[in-house]
């Protein structure tokens, strides 16, 4: 069974031109709330626990506005620089053609870049059933680090854990090291440290059974195999009710160069939110199209958004 992604299009194109009909032409006017379409919230403090070190305790979620996503709004309205405003719907099928780190994409070494790319060619809308996340695997590191997520921090451990729970992660604060019998995993050893109010993470032990990122709608079409040596550093900063996620990448085997991903930022959600449970299926597998010659996926909307191919 084909299936066309062209119902939420249709639907945010016809919200799109309705209210750009109902919204003055002056943005200045009318300004939206401090925090969206990249308006600065109010400058918070940073709380601290006893030893001094920043809170990273709570429920982040609302992931914000950055480069990473080519600067796509983060939120639910979105006014453009004329004024109309898109209210997305599309949750996490969303910003289908935006590009997304298509400036920063890992540098392969030329005899992976070729199986790379091949992968790309054979996605259809941004979706494959050579893809782990769609056999509900694990989504390793730095894909599966950050994002919706509980901390539970103490001194010697902080706890993460994500709507889907094959994601959760333990980060030892504790001084350890990596174990020297470490077997890898999806989602690795971490050991982290602090420097100043950054916390620093080791993520050794990772298995090559996961991608960077997957699909092409979000323009990640480079970012996706990697061996067993992977090895990445994470720098974990709050400042005030915002995390920012660096991390860099390194795979001896894959990559001519390490890897520095784009920054990516999360916020302090509202009191009352939670987690919820994502349970992962595998009724995709089997079922995602192939392209062909005379069978391509391509938006079907335009607008403010591109054309997605």
């Amino acid at each position: 069974m084909k299936m066309r992604l062209v119902t939420y299009s249709v639907f945010a194109a016809v919200v799109l031109v309705a209210l750009s009909l109902m919204v003055p032409t002056k943005p200045a006017a009318q300004p939206l709330p401090a925090g969206q379409n990249g308006a600065a919230a109010p400058a918070e403090p940073t709380p601290r626990l006893p030893d001094g070190h920043p809170d990273l305790n709570g429920f982040w979620s609302n992931p914000q506005a950055n480069s990473e996503d080519g600067g796509s709004p983060g939120q639910l309205g979105y006014r453009s620089d004329d004024g109309s405003v898109l209210f997305d719907f599309g949750g996490p099928n969303s910003n289908q053609g935006i590009p997304r780190e298509a400036a920063n994409q890992p540098h392969y070494k030329p005899e992976y870049a070729l199986k790379v790319n091949d992968i790309a060619d054979h996605m259809y809308g941004g979706s494959t059933n050579l893809d782990p996340m769609v056999q509900c695997k694990p989504l390793g590191i730095p894909r599966g680090s950050f994002g919706t997520m509980q901390v539970a921090q103490t001194p010697k451990v902080i706890a993460l854990l994500f709507e889907e729970p094959a994601d959760d992660r333990i980060i030892y604060t504790d001084g350890r090291t990596h174990p020297k019998d470490l077997d890898t995993s999806y989602m690795g050893d971490s050991i982290g440290h602090w420097d100043g109010d950054t916390l620093v993470v080791d993520v050794a032990g990772l298995n090559d059974d996961t991608w960077y990122a997957g699909g092409t709608g979000g323009g990640t079409k480079h970012s996706t195999i990697h061996s067993d040596k992977e090895h990445v550093t994470e720098r974990w900063t709050r400042k005030g009710n915002t995390i920012t996620y660096e991390a860099t990448v390194e795979d001896p085997v894959m990559l001519a160069e390490p890897w520095v991903i784009t920054p990516r930022h999360v916020q302090l959600s509202k009191p009352g939110d939670y987690l919820l449970q994502f349970n992962c299926i595998t009724n995709d597998v089997g079922h995602i199209i192939q392209p062909s010659d005379n069978d391509k996926f391509k938006c079907v909307y335009t607008g403010s958004r591109p054309e997605c191919q």
